[in-house]
């Protein structure tokens, strides 16, 4: 296999290239141009989805994060052939062709406003006929670029936090069936956000002042509620997310005592909650939301009312969120190592002292090196269905 040849880039990336999709038509800069048909778009997501999930199948069954060689390169060829194909249908056309190849690259993030089309931008193929055929892993959008996706159009990006204000304090939801999520995931975040003494870390359980009433059961307490006026600046959820007709929901365990039992108490935090206890989180947490398919769906309901966009629109400063269910595995593995990356930065060399020197990277970034990360070391493209849902410039302070 082709493997990833050079690191990620250093420097920050302070841009963006705005591609707004609108019902008809998508513009990059002051050209627009006609929008491929809904039906197309939605095809090509259900195809990329499907070879997302014969993945998922097959990491499952071998009980592992690694793939050979051989069986990779078939999967990358396979995300190549729909991500080339939706490449052609949207930017094919010699005049968006050469704007984003005059405007794109690594430093520039590549992002997409929209509030009707979700699609997992980070397969985007934009190499030639035979970087296909080879599965070249270079040319996928999110090895090469930092997708980032704005589901609040009404909100500007300049509007957005640019930087996670210090000292770290993260509240960790988990479901209480998801031993990866218990035994790994938990332990090895906790390690990385404890670095000082005034950095915080909190199992939601009886930790945390869900209520005023002691006495109630925690199933009836009201979960938003207390995230809107926590302190908590990361709110991550290793948790599982189900679809109702009253859109997504996280399924998360209240653990007693930090104890993990057969039949937890499991709370829901349903997208039609944030409608109905308005509020905005207090200290504008990054939520990364590591469960299932936990950006919505192609139907009409999960595209406009899906957990990343209310997130958003109550205060969160960055969403991350998958476009597929993924092995609990592999997301305990994929989360230890983004925030590695974004929490303690890249040893990078200093390009005028040569000297190693620690570079801070923005949440764009840090999810490709965590990308690439996993092709390089397991040959793995699993990291192409994490996402970012907002700007990919988000950063610690």
């Amino acid at each position: 296999m082709r493997g990833i040849g050079s690191p990620v880039g250093v420097n920050l990336a302070s841009s963006c290239l705005e591609i707004i999709i609108d019902k008809d038509y998508y513009s990059i800069g002051r050209w627009s141009f006609p929008k491929p048909d809904n039906k197309v778009l939605e095809v090509l997501t259900e195809e990329i989805l499907d070879c997302f999930d014969t993945l998922r199948i097959t990491l499952n069954k071998e009980k592992t994060l690694a793939l050979d060689e051989g069986l990779c390169n078939q999967y990358l060829i396979k995300l190549a052939e729909w991500g080339r194909t939706a490449y052609q249908a949207f930017f094919g056309e010699d005049r968006p062709n050469k704007i984003l190849t005059s405007r794109l690259n690594e430093n520039v993030a590549p992002t997409f406003v929209s509030e009707v089309m979700p699609f997992p931008w980070e397969v985007l193929f934009e190499g030639t006929e035979e970087d296909y055929e080879q599965g070249n892993p270079e040319m996928f959008w999110g090895m090469r670029y930092t997708p980032a996706r704005i589901l609040n159009p009404e909100k500007d990006i300049a509007d957005y936090v640019l930087e996670q204000a210090q000292p770290s304090d993260m509240l960790f939801c988990l479901h209480h069936r998801l031993l990866y999520a218990h035994k790994n995931e938990r332990p090895e975040i906790e390690k990385l956000v404890r670095v000082t003494a005034k950095d915080r870390f909190t199992l939601l359980g009886t930790a945390c002042n869900l209520t005023n009433d002691k006495s109630s059961d925690p199933l009836s307490d009201d979960l938003l509620k207390y995230l809107y006026k926590a302190s908590h600046n990361m709110l991550h959820f290793a948790c599982h997310c189900k679809e109702s007709r009253r859109g997504d929901k996280l399924l998360i365990s209240f653990i007693k005592d930090e104890d993990i039992v057969e039949n937890g108490l499991v709370l829901e935090l349903e997208t039609y909650k944030f409608l109905l206890r308005q509020g905005k989180f207090l200290c504008q947490p990054l939520v990364f939301l590591n469960a299932c398919q936990s950006a919505g769906g192609a139907d009409e309901l999960r595209r406009t009312f899906n957990l990343p966009k209310v997130f958003i629109q109550h205060g969160a400063a960055a969403v991350i969120a998958t476009a597929c269910p993924v092995p609990d595995m592999f997301a305990a593995a994929f989360a230890k190592v983004f925030y590695e990356f974004f929490l303690r930065g890249m040893v990078v060399m200093d390009e005028v002292t040569g000297d190693k020197v620690v570079k801070i990277l923005t949440i764009g970034e840090a999810l490709r090196a965590t990308r690439r990360y996993f092709l390089k070391e397991f040959n793995n493209p699993l990291g192409l269905a994490y996402g970012v849902y907002s700007p990919a410039s988000y950063r610690v302070g």
